[in-house]
């Protein structure tokens, strides 16, 4: 992969304000992170706004995604198909797993509480009334969230209930389940909810037999992997997690933890062991990565492997150990769908820059723009759909079809004219 003009300055510079930072608190981390990836950006964007002369190609790839709440009805299910026919969609990401739950019939993982009791399949119906018009129906699944309700499952079976040990934390041991929780209700520090543990050693495994068991009796055209990476830099530390780096390293990761929080300046040699303990983080996602695309491999060859991911590569990395770059080079995604969220044209420009520094054309081609619209106006949305062409991605996904249906405006972001 070619490497950006700026790469050896972002080495000699990211170790040292990754350090640090993580040994603060999570408002100081976010701040280094965000210097950081701004080091690889050069802003050189003379025309942010498509022009209306500007000759636009057409989308490959047009694509929705579609949360749970929709396959609680045949009729949702049913309003959801014509509308993708209406606005010419012909890839839909329909979320089947939302919080260690299914939308789907299985041996082992329980039935979403939010579905009525009874013999409907939300799945294998939506499968069924997508067939034959032209529409490829991506399973898109939740994969390290477990949960993020005040409320705990109510199903036994729940993972939750009966692994507790998988959690991920950031120190607290065991976890204290219901604060964790009662912290994203209150929702003043940015936790997400509670998170499998993507180093625990035996997650992964539990993960690739969820994927197995979907992939093999659903005949479904994608598997669409989102939450693929840890909640925030300073989680991992699950003891087992700690155990098995020990193991397979010799060296214990606790008085790293410790001199990170007591020194004021981070040694070259704290520097190198807490790239080692980061790079242990980075191996366990990268390693399911590896294993989905072996599975598929093995039971579903034509099945499309996505991940929605965070937007800008740097962040992505070294923030929450997500390195979409390697998965893309290597050829363990067919799909990298970046969810390009900002509002704002110049940042959401920004984050393509990194892009295109980063990959030659031959990787582009598999990168689908991801466009928020809860954040913004439809014209708003509109513009960076035809931006997202103008930079010739092969496609777009928009989040969400949810949004959509309430407030009729933004589908106009998906009229024909602009596509």
């Amino acid at each position: 992969m070619k490497e950006h003009p700026s790469q050896k300055k972002y080495k000699r510079q990211s170790e040292n304000h990754i350090s640090l930072a993580l040994k603060n608190l999570n408002r100081v981390l976010l701040r280094a992170i965000m210097l950081i990836a701004l080091l690889f950006i050069s802003i050189s964007h003379h025309n942010l706004i498509a022009g209306e002369g500007d000759e636009v190609p057409p989308l490959d790839h047009r694509c929705i995604w579609v949360t749970r709440d929709v396959l609680k009805s045949k009729r949702t299910i049913d309003d959801m198909v014509n509308f993708a026919i209406e606005k010419n969609i012909n890839h839909l990401f329909v979320q089947v797993r939302g919080r260690g739950d299914s939308f789907y019939e299985s041996e082992f993982i329980p039935r979403s509480q939010i579905l009525s009791e009874g013999e409907f399949d939300p799945l294998a119906y939506l499968l069924d009334t997508a067939k034959g018009k032209g529409i490829k129906i991506h399973a898109w699944v939740n994969v390290y969230v477990l949960w993020s309700s005040k409320s705990l499952p109510n199903h036994e079976r729940h993972i939750l209930h009966m692994r507790q040990e998988w959690l991920d934390t950031t120190q607290e041991w065991p976890v204290d389940v219901e604060k964790q929780l009662n912290m994203v209700t209150v929702n003043n520090n940015g936790s997400e909810g509670l998170f499998l543990s993507p180093n625990h050693p035996d997650v992964n495994g539990y993960l690739i037999k969820v994927f197995r068991e979907l992939i093999t009796n659903y005949d479904i055209d994608g598997l669409h992997l989102d939450y693929i990476r840890y909640q925030d830099a300073e989680y991992g530390r699950n003891p087992y997690a700690i155990a098995r780096f020990k193991n397979e390293s010799g060296n214990d990761p606790g008085p790293w933890f410790l001199e990170m929080e007591r020194s004021t300046i981070a040694s070259p040699r704290l520097i190198g062991n807490m790239k080692r303990w980061n790079n242990f983080k980075r191996k366990a996602v990268t390693s399911l990565v590896k294993d989905t695309r072996a599975l598929v491999n093995e039971v579903r060859p034509d099945c499309i492997i996505s991940a929605a991911v965070k937007p800008n590569l740097y962040v992505a990395r070294e923030r929450y150990f997500q390195e979409w770059n390697v998965w893309l080079a290597a050829g363990y995604m067919d799909w990298i769908v970046p969810m390009n969220y900002s509002p704002k044209m110049r940042e959401f420009a920004r984050n393509i820059d990194v892009i295109n520094d980063n990959f030659p054309k031959k990787y582009r081609d598999k990168i689908i723009m991801g466009i928020a619209l809860y954040n913004q106006e439809p014209s708003e949305a509109a513009e960076k759909i035809k931006f997202s062409r103008l930079r010739q991605f092969p496609g777009i996904s928009v989040f969400s079809y949810n949004l959509m249906i309430k407030d009729p405006r933004y589908s106009s972001a998906l009229d024909q004219e602009n596509y």
